[in-house]
Formats: structure tokens, C-alpha cells, sequence
């Protein structure tokens, strides 16, 4: 393994090759503190309803307070991203979100999980904007395709180990629910041990003031002039919802259409296991083209496709696979690119990189929160009328992302 260099310059990074452990050290970071344990979550829900006595409605608020959270963190996340720097928040903030998911194990009722998850979801959000921006740092364009790539496949393989076998492997293993969450906790406890050791020191310049509100909004106004940057925000806010309500809506509706438990879950995997197979060839396939949003629109397209065709599946079993196969294939690659594309939005300084994910994350949940519930009234003259809206979500996507076009330098 390349030793760790004391001190390195921005400009030599990325040719450095120690980039390569920190992208081993990303995506080892997406799988152990954000994709295992939030989807292990989702998984023992059932486990943990019957232990502490939940209803549906407070499951749902337990699973929601994270997203809804996410939507105001990512504000104040991204500025401080920019000020504090990659190497002191991912150290303070693997820690922070391995205590607070760990004390979720120690909840004793509704209000002590909802507050330990409440805690969980004020840190565990900015943490994607230190590693979207460490890849920027550490990696050229012409690589940082492949990079996220890299980095979403951990996401997603945590995602799609956690549902498999946090409830059935971890729990009876380690006793019970709460002994997984605090193990997961530990885990990101030392994760960010390891961040101290291998994250290379930095050269922190001097500031004369400290991070303040006015701060934080000047940052963002700053970035909201940029076009590009809105054009990522509101295909990811398209998109996003799309993913959301897709996957909170598929297991229901094919049970109410009359499907068995069992077939009925085996949709939503079908989903991931796609999405994870085309993250890396699809993020690289950008880097070869050059072009990140044309590949994000045509894996937009790709996703308001397999949701139309979710409307015309009926109870048929093969297009319905085919379907999620469709909407699936595409949208771990989007979020790689679309934490690329913003890092590259033409014009826009290192130092603001931060702010600029800030914004695009607030987009990004508030598309996560609102789309599912209104596509989900629909049901009400359908049940597969929701499908229309998710569809209708994707094509504004696409047509959003081909809208835009980068002035010729002169």
C-alpha cells in the first residue's frame, strides 16, 4: 500500500497514488456508516416494533425523521464541509454517527428511538458531501467518474447486504436488534479512527472569524447563481423522488394486487441488484464521453421508463421484474455522477464545493419527502395511477439535464 505522504499539495493529489487508498477508504466508509446501517434498520423493523411496542405510523416516523432532517442538515452541512475541511469532519462525524446509532440499541420506547434516530439523522446526512468532495480533491476529471462509481457501488452494497442479513444473520447472532446497532455504531467509531490515521494532514490556513449563519447564507447565495448547479438539482430532486416512492410503494401495491408476500418482495431487490451491477460501467463510461449529463439523462429516461412501465404491468411477474430492472439500472451511477457534475460546475471554487452538495442535498431530500406521499394519494382513483406521476418525475429529470448546455469558451 502507498505510505501516507505528511503533507501534499492540492495540485499533486491526483497524481498521487495514494488516492487510491483514499477511494478504498470512501467506499469502505459508504458501506460501514451509511449504507449497511440505514437499511439494517429498515430490515429489524419488525423485530423492533414487536420489542418495544410500535405501530405503523411510528415506524414510519421513526424511518422518516432521518429524511426529513437531511433536508435542513444539508444546508448547514455543506458550508461546514468548506470551512472545517474533509479531514476534521469525516473524523467528527463517523464518530458522531456511530455513537448516536449506536445509542438507537439502547432505546427503551417510541420517544427514545425517535430521538437517538433523530440525533442519527443530524450527522449521518452531511457525510456523502466529504466524500463526493474528497473524490473532487483526490481525482481528476477524467477519473472522477470511475471514482464515484466506486464510491456508490459501497453505498449500495451496504444498502443491499444490510436488508439481507441484518434480520436474519446479525440478530440471532448477536442476540437481538439492539446488540446489531450497537455494533454497526462501533463500527463507524473506529472508522473514523482509521480517517485520522489515513487521511493526510492539511495545511489549515489562519481565519480570523468563526462559521456564522450570515456566513452559511452567503455561501449559498453564492452558488445558486450558478445554472449548471440547478440543473443537477432539480433532476436529482426528479429523480430521487422516483427512487423513494418506487421503493415504499412496489411491495404494497403488488400485494394488494393480489401477488404472495414472498414475490412481492423480490421486486425491490431485483431494484438494487440492478443498480449496483451498472454503477461502476456506467460512472466510467462518462469519464470515456466526456459527457456526464448526457449519461445521467439517458439513466433518467431509463428510470421514467421502467416506472410508465410499472402502470401497463399489471400482475404479469416478468415485465414487472423487467420494470424494476429498468428503473434500477441507472440510478446508483446518477448519484455518482450527479456528486461529480456538481463538484464540476463550471466556475465554481474548491472552497465552495460543499455549500454547492449543501444545496444539491436539500433538493435531493426534499424530492425524497414529498413525492412518495403524493404519488401515493393517487392510488386512491388507481392503484397503479402513482406510477404516472413517478414517471412524469423522471421525464422532468431528463428534460432538465438536456436543457442545459455550457457556453463555448471564445
Amino acid at each position: 500500500m502507498p505510505q501516507m505522504p505528511p503533507l501534499i499539495d492540492q495540485n499533486d493529489r491526483q497524481h498521487s497514488s495514494y488516492r487510491w487508498v483514499i477511494l478504498v477508504m470512501v467506499t469502505l466508509s459508504g458501506f460501514t456508516a451509511m449504507g449497511f446501517p440505514t437499511a439494517g434498520l429498515s430490515a429489524m423493523f419488525s423485530e423492533i416494533a414487536e420489542s418495544l411496542d410500535l405501530d405503523l405510523l411510528q415506524i414510519g416516523a421513526i424511518w422518516g425523521v432521518g429524511t426529513v432532517m437531511g433536508i435542513f442538515m444539508s444546508l448547514l452541512g455543506g458550508s461546514f464541509v468548506d470551512y472545517f475541511g474533509t479531514r476534521r469532519m469525516l473524523v467528527s462525524l463517523c464518530l458522531a454517527t456511530g455513537i448516536t446509532g449506536a445509542l438507537r440499541g439502547l432505546a427503551v420506547d417510541f420517544w427514545s428511538l425517535f430521538l437517538f434516530s433523530f440525533l442519527f439523522g443530524v450527522v449521518q446526512p452531511i457525510l456523502p458531501m466529504n466524500f463526493i468532495k474528497l473524490n473532487r480533491e483526490w481525482f481528476s476529471s477524467r477519473q472522477l467518474g470511475f471514482a464515484a462509481g466506486v464510491m456508490s457501488a459501497g453505498f449500495a452494497t451496504g444498502a443491499m447486504l444490510g436488508s439481507r442479513f441484518s434480520a436474519t444473520v446479525l440478530s440471532p447472532l448477536f442476540g437481538g436488534w439492539r446488540a446489531v446497532l450497537i455494533f454497526l455504531g462501533l463500527c463507524s467509531v473506529v472508522l473514523a479512527l482509521i480517517w485520522a490515521v489515513a487521511h493526510p494532514p492539511v495545511d489549515v490556513k489562519r481565519r480570523t472569524k468563526g462559521l456564522n449563519m450570515r456566513q452559511v447564507i452567503s455561501n449559498l447565495h453564492y452558488v445558486t447563481r450558478f445554472r449548471e448547479l440547478w440543473t443537477i438539482a432539480l433532476a436529482v430532486f426528479g429523480v430521487v423522488g422516483l427512487m423513494n416512492s418506487l421503493v415504499g410503494y412496489v411491495p404494497t401495491y403488488l400485494r394488494e394486487i393480489g401477488w404472495e408476500a414472498a414475490h412481492a418482495d423480490s421486486a425491490i431487490p431485483v431494484f438494487f441488484l440492478a443498480s449496483l451491477l451498472g454503477v461502476v460501467p456506467i460512472s466510467h463510461l462518462s469519464d470515456r464521453l466526456g459527457n456526464r449529463r448526457l449519461v445521467m439523462a439517458c439513466g433518467t429516461a431509463m428510470m421514467a421508463l421502467g416506472a410508465l412501465l410499472m402502470f401497463f404491468a399489471g400482475d404479469d411477474y416478468g415485465l414487472v421484474i423487467f420494470a424494476m430492472v429498468m428503473a434500477g439500472c441507472c440510478f446508483d451511477s446518477f448519484m455518482a455522477l450527479m456528486g461529480a457534475s456538481i463538484t464540476e460546475v463550471e466556475g465554481l471554487e474548491v472552497a465552495f464545493m460543499g455549500s454547492a452538495l449543501g444545496f444539491g442535498g436539500v433538493l435531493q431530500n426534499l424530492g425524497g419527502s414529498i413525492m412518495p406521499p403524493i404519488g401515493n394519494a393517487l392510488s386512491a382513483i388507481a392503484l397503479n395511477a402513482p406510477f404516472l406521476l413517478w414517471a412524469a418525475s423522471g421525464i422532468f429529470a431528463t428534460l432538465v439535464l438536456l436543457s442545459y448546455h455550457r457556453r463555448k469558451a471564445k
